[in-house]
């Protein structure tokens, strides 16, 4: 069978299946999807395409082999946990005849700690006791009740992802939030010098600005100053955080400021937060560990950047002898109760759920965590205007 196309398997929202073993969960899984990847292997997941009805697709994940409950801390549960971190959805199915309470009561601790969306699923339904079902019903309003045998079942279930979906897709912030522009603003967006491939796309940012009824002007950081004489005001100039010791000067203090990276910690993460993280930089020594994480895929602008840039900046700023670590991919590495600060790209391929359940494990382990624009930002000097600027 051929695999998944990895563009479906990013674009799309992603749900999944996880509880105790001999829940249903495969036989849920095998029943939602047209064309299952049934992994050979027990610690896989296995993975498919799953038809919602109006608002499109999702990739539904069913964590078969991963079968106990999230406060175990073998190696399978570290998979699952991480899984269910990146979920937009997460089903947690239980077999009705069996349902665990504590563990129950346990995962779900741990899934609001983390901001997880769940769904409280009880299967196997239709040889559970009458009585039984009505008492849980009563308990648990908002779950859901079924059987895969029942047709009626899985397109219940589906419904109830789609709209749980749906409702995120409606909650997420804008890029652009209407504190932080209005019609008829001047804007400037200052790309690099260098004929180098951006982070972000500026004709992205460029069209939202046109949709919000901005008046959008982008220059080369040589043409700056010239360009802040010409125009009749401006309202907000947009740079990329690794330009601010070479503008920030050039700026009057009036004009807001603020960068590509903090645009997105705004929409995707928590800016007030990663503010927070870069500004904890201060409290670090030679002794220090730092993580740079890195959540797309890797590329020669990621690598001046992380791996460059803000490496020789932190190590000028605390001493040479600090030691930094680099984290490329999905997940961020197991431990991080050994770092000192977290130090995050902008996530700009990411998911908000995706980011968020970085954010969320730094959190709860008592890491600060910054993003690459907050913390280029402190160590230029400008994170406390850019803050007072664009901070909702």
């Amino acid at each position: 069978m051929s695999p998944i196309p990895k563009s479906q398997f990013t674009n799309l929202r992603h749900v999944a299946l996880f509880g105790k073993k001999s829940s249903g969960k495969t036989s849920m899984f095998k029943a939602m999807v047209d064309s299952p990847s049934i992994s050979p292997r027990p610690d896989v997941p296995h993975v498919g395409i799953c038809d919602l009805g109006l608002n499109g697709k999702a990739v539904l994940i069913d964590t078969a082999g991963l079968n106990s409950t999230l406060e175990l801390e073998d190696e399978q549960m570290k998979s699952i946990r991480n899984i269910v971190r990146r979920a937009d959805v997460a089903i947690y199915t239980v077999d009705i005849r069996g349902f665990d309470r504590a563990a129950y009561e346990r995962d779900l601790a741990w899934m609001n700690r983390n901001r997880i969306p769940h769904l409280l699923v009880f299967n196997k339904c239709d040889v559970a006791y009458i009585g039984d079902i009505a008492q849980l019903k009563m308990e648990f309003p908002q779950a859901l009740f079924l059987s895969v045998q029942a047709p009626d079942s899985i397109s219940l279930l589906r419904a109830r992802i789609d709209e749980m979906l749906h409702r995120q897709s409606r909650q997420e912030p804008p890029l652009l939030s209407p504190d932080l522009v209005k019609k008829g603003d001047f804007v400037v967006l200052v790309v690099p010098d260098a004929d180098e491939k951006a982070i972000r796309n500026p004709t992205t940012l460029t069209n939202e600005f046109l949709h919000h009824g901005v008046l959008c002007v982008t220059c080369r950081e040589s043409e700056l100053e010239l360009t802040l004489q010409e125009l009749p005001h401006i309202d907000l100039v947009v740079a990329y955080a690794r330009s601010f010791d070479k503008i920030r000067k050039l700026i009057p203090d009036e004009v807001r400021l603020t960068s590509y990276a903090m645009l997105y910690g705004r929409q995707k993460g928590d800016l007030a937060l990663f503010a927070e993280g870069a500004r904890a930089l201060h409290s670090l020594t030679e002794n220090s560990r730092v993580l740079i994480a890195e959540g797309c895929q890797f590329n020669a602008a990621h690598h001046d950047i992380g791996h460059v840039k803000i490496p020789r900046e932190l190590r000028k700023t605390i001493g040479e002898n600090l030691r930094i670590d680099y984290s490329h991919g999905l997940d961020l590495p197991e431990d991080i109760t050994k770092y000192d600060l977290v130090v995050h790209c902008a996530g700009c391929s990411m998911s908000r759920r995706t980011m968020q359940a970085r954010i969320a494990i730094c959190r709860e382990a008592g890491i600060p965590i910054a993003n690459f624009g907050t913390l280029l930002a402190e160590l230029s000097g400008v994170l406390d205007r850019c803050m007072d600027d664009i901070n909702p």
